[in-house]
């Protein structure tokens, strides 16, 4: 029987990884298809470097769809780079294995990183509301709980991602039952941004930060990468398919003078509030720094964070969430990498 189970779950396992696969290369396609449109093909001799890096350091050839796309985006090739679908295959299950996957499990924020910058109200887990001091909450004093500073919260499932799974939660139309129906997951306070994200976004989405820290082999935790999100539209939370990206320098949080929409193209202000990005800062940055250092310390062995935070309007740092599991290193692989070369992380390969 354990035979006839190792069997299937092997099977499953590969399917799994070929559906991964094949969505990486399509999506690298995509993003590809458009930046070649918009600027022209790649060069053929950055081309011919990726595919020959791709086969000759990583190890196969549908790694090289990704280094296009870096190359297209930086204008050249670079030595270093690690692929999205490298990362995820590749140097995951090697750094960050199940331990990565616990940032699913959002009502244990504070027992993991008892950091203050944590906006969590309350979690619902297997059927019982939990305060972030770790004590039940009676489910006819939950209300009272969530709406004691604000007529908003913030729900997140459990499984939300890409701004999928989210849901704003009004005083006056709050229900038990609603509640219990949205499952397991974190009621977070309502978050006012700062006024500079409020003006360069001009939009109701809260402006995110992310950080991406990353441990080497002896616990040292630093900064890999940083840009920062803004929603469009009318939409009140980030959605990926439509949000901006602007680069933060990593030594002084400045905004770079170009910005990218989901597609790669390069823009150099927010297309809603028509402001440039090149001359602001994000305000508070080293506090914000500070705080994602101090965090992913206590947890070294998840070796590559993405951290999301925003700085309300008193300045202070709000962590939003983080991300250990399958948390993306694309984007500041293209516009700001490699981020990753002195770790060794390309000699890494899939586990058996």
């Amino acid at each position: 029987m354990n035979t006839l189970f190792n069997a299937a779950k092997s099977v499953a396992k590969a399917a799994l990884r070929r559906h991964y696969a094949r969505n990486h290369i399509l999506a690298a396609q995509a993003k590809l298809a458009k930046l070649e449109a918009a600027y022209g093909p790649l060069n053929a001799t950055d081309r011919a470097r990726c595919d020959a890096y791709a086969v000759e350091v990583l190890g196969h050839a549908k790694f090289a769809h990704w280094l296009y796309v870096f190359a297209h985006v930086a204008g050249e090739y670079r030595d270093g780079w690690i692929p999205d679908n490298f990362y995820d295959e590749c140097v995951l299950p090697h750094n960050s294995g199940n331990y990565g996957e616990l940032s699913n499990l959002r009502g244990l924020n504070s027992v993991l990183f008892d950091a203050p910058e944590f906006p969590d109200i309350a979690a619902s887990v297997n059927g019982m509301y939990m305060g972030r001091d770790g004590r039940v909450i009676p489910e006819n004093q939950l209300a009272e709980r969530l709406f004691q500073d604000s007529d908003r919260v913030i729900f997140k499932s459990d499984s939300s991602q890409s701004g999928v799974g989210v849901t704003v939660l009004r005083r006056e139309d709050f229900d038990a039952a609603r509640a219990r129906a949205l499952g397991p997951g974190l009621y977070q306070r309502f978050i006012r941004q700062h006024e500079l994200f409020e003006r360069l976004g001009n939009c109701p989405a809260v402006a995110t930060l992310r950080l991406t820290t990353a441990a080497n082999e002896a616990g040292q935790v630093s900064l890999r990468g940083a840009y920062l999100r803004f929603g469009q539209g009318t939409g009140d939370y980030l959605q990926s398919a439509v949000e901006v990206n602007a680069v933060v320098d990593l030594q002084t949080g400045e905004l770079g003078a170009t910005g990218y929409l989901p597609s790669y193209l390069k823009i150099d202000r927010h297309p809603q509030s028509e402001l440039p990005f090149a001359g602001h800062s994000v305000p508070n940055f080293r506090g914000c720094l500070d705080a994602a250092l101090r965090c992913h310390a206590r947890m070294p062995y998840v070796r590559c964070i993405g951290w999301d935070m925003t700085v309300d309007e008193d300045g202070g740092v709000q962590i939003l969430e983080w991300n250990g599991g399958h948390n993306g290193i694309k984007f500041t692989e293209a516009t700001q990498g490699p981020c990753f070369a002195d770790l060794g992380w390309n000699k890494l390969r899939r586990p058996a």
